[in-house]
């Protein structure tokens, strides 16, 4: 009789995964190198990612709960069990909208301590409490503290919108991470984890002295299911979901590939899976976008819309090491916070340059991304059918563009525009319909560039199809005549010189007013 296997999805107990024998992808190597090398460690990673049930497993190894590692690898690694007083403290799964909140949550988390380990602290702040109770535990049981604090960053990603409200958060958080380093005798090892890294908030005073293991190479599977892991603890699960819908086993490997695999978290190493979607599409017994629909992308989303970020240029961003490692402003660089978030991951890196190359890392981060932007920026669109998408995709590679622009036109009819905006400048106006364009052209599978820079100035939009070259200019509450003069008069077309493909100029007004366009003029070079 063939075994059931289980999958822990949401799971992430070390425990409960061993005790209850679900699928456990063994990461306890990972375990012995961090607790032999390191004593302050901090990791980056994207949420449902595998964080909390790895600092679940240190808490695990700390206590000295050595049979729950039978037959996994730190057991020929580690012979030695010791048991130290663990603080771990889990900062997800509230939302943190006001400094109250934060003070609540970790005074629970530090009474929990209390009770574990019976200890006691009549001190007024939590920082002062915790530095009593780090102090007493080491007194009492003469063993130094481990500190384990996940998702250290959620309570400041929760209040990004409110600069009051954020900059009080991150007061309280640098002063009770603080202790852990003032507290560096009567600590053995500590970590924290989080999706953006310590330096971008700033709450650490002074210097710091954590490791950043987050790119390191030897780290880049600590999370995750690495190529090599999905081949040996799934090829059973693939083989059964090749039979259950008619595949063949290679096609079920290449489409959990497409969809789920493409993470690098550093300059070198194997692919990573998406270790949540895996396990959901194998419970599910199907292939679906459940990462991202696991969780809120709106704030990433609001910062987008905020500084009027070109889209376009998220696919193929070049970031330098430092950029990616430290940023104090949390919102200051859209595409390093993208990447810590799990949209954008590594694609290439230039060792000469310490250059790393920026993409979405598969089918179900692209896919999803786009469809959830369209549907912030189409507010209260009552959705096209299939068939009229369609025929948009038909009009421009079919070079129908006088078509095109009147199925567009009808498009953006049907989506009230917004002018509630702090900055509500024709610029600004401007990008939000150029967003909106070029998102809808993105879902269509279309290549488009939004905002070309060249030496005469800078295009609103290009369309690229086998055949035509779609080049565009908008004004808004203008007339076509002046954009067609700009496409014209700077030669946005002249990078296009030599290619063959058939070029076409798209001169159009966008009116406020009705909240669509009104005109437009189309040149054919």
């Amino acid at each position: 009789m063939a075994t059931i296997l289980k999958y822990p999805v949401g799971i992430h107990t070390f425990s409960e995964i061993i005790a209850e024998n679900y699928l456990y992808v063994d990461k306890s190597a990972y375990i012995y190198e961090l607790v032999n090398k390191y004593k302050y460690v901090f990791l980056s990673r994207p949420r449902r990612f595998g964080k909390s049930l790895l600092m679940s497993t240190l808490a695990s190894y700390f206590k000295g709960e050595s049979h729950l590692f039978k037959g996994l690898a730190i057991e020929k690694l580690d012979s030695c069990w010791e048991s130290y007083p663990v603080f771990r403290f889990d900062l997800s799964g509230e939302n943190f909208n006001h400094p109250s909140r934060l003070l609540q949550r970790i005074n629970r988390c530090l009474s929990d301590v209390e009770e574990e380990y019976s200890l006691v602290s009549d001190t007024t702040t939590i920082a002062d409490r915790f530095a009593v109770l780090i102090k007493q535990a080491y007194q009492k049981y003469d063993k130094k503290v481990v500190i384990l604090i996940d998702e250290y960053d959620k309570p400041m990603l929760d209040c990004l919108d409110d600069t009051d409200v954020h900059e009080k958060i991150k007061a309280e958080l640098r002063g009770f991470y603080s202790v852990i380093k003032a507290s560096d005798e009567y600590v053995k090892f500590a970590m924290l984890t989080g999706v953006t890294r310590f330096s971008k908030v700033s709450i650490f005073s002074g210097p710091n002295n954590l490791s950043d293991i987050s790119l390191l190479p030897k780290f880049n599977g600590i999370c995750g299911i690495t190529e090599s892991e999905f081949h040996r603890y799934f090829s059973s699960s693939v083989k059964e979901f090749a039979e259950e819908f008619g595949y063949t086993e290679n096609e079920t490997w290449r489409r959990f590939k497409d969809m789920y695999d493409g993470y690098h978290f550093a300059e070198r190493g194997e692919d990573v899976y998406n270790p949540y979607s895996v396990l959901s599409a194998f419970n599910e017994e199907k292939i679906s976008s459940f990462w991202f629909r696991s969780g809120s992308s709106k704030f990433l989303i609001n910062l987008i819309e905020k500084h009027n970020y070109p889209l376009d240029s998220l696919e193929g961003e070049k970031r330098s090491e430092l950029a990616l490692n430290s940023n104090d402003n949390v919102d200051s660089d859209l595409v390093s916070l993208l990447f810590e978030a799990g949209y954008l991951t590594i694609k290439d890196y230039d060792a000469k340059t310490k250059t790393y190359t920026l993409g979405f890392p598969n089918l179900e981060v692209y896919e999803s991304f786009w469809e959830s932007l369209s549907t912030h920026f189409f507010k209260g669109y009552n959705g096209k059918s299939a068939l009229d998408l369609y025929k948009i995709l038909k009009d421009l590679n079919e070079g129908r563009p006088e078509d095109y622009m009147l199925r567009i036109q009808s498009l953006f009819a049907d989506v009230p525009y917004s002018t509630d905006k702090k900055d509500n400048s024709d610029r600004m106006r401007e990008g939000h319909f150029r967003d909106m364009m070029a998102i809808t052209m993105k879902l269509l599978g279309f290549h488009v560039s939004t905002e070309i820079h060249s030496s005469s100035g800078r295009c609103d939009m290009q369309i690229l199809t086998d055949r035509y070259i779609y080049i565009f200019e908008f004004k808004i509450n203008s007339t076509p005549e002046k954009a067609m003069e700009q496409l014209l008069a700077k030669g946005y077309a002249r990078p296009f010189g030599a290619d063959s493909r058939i070029k076409l100029l798209i001169a159009a007004n966008f009116s406020t007013n009705t909240g669509t366009l009104t005109n437009w003029i189309i040149e054919k070079l």
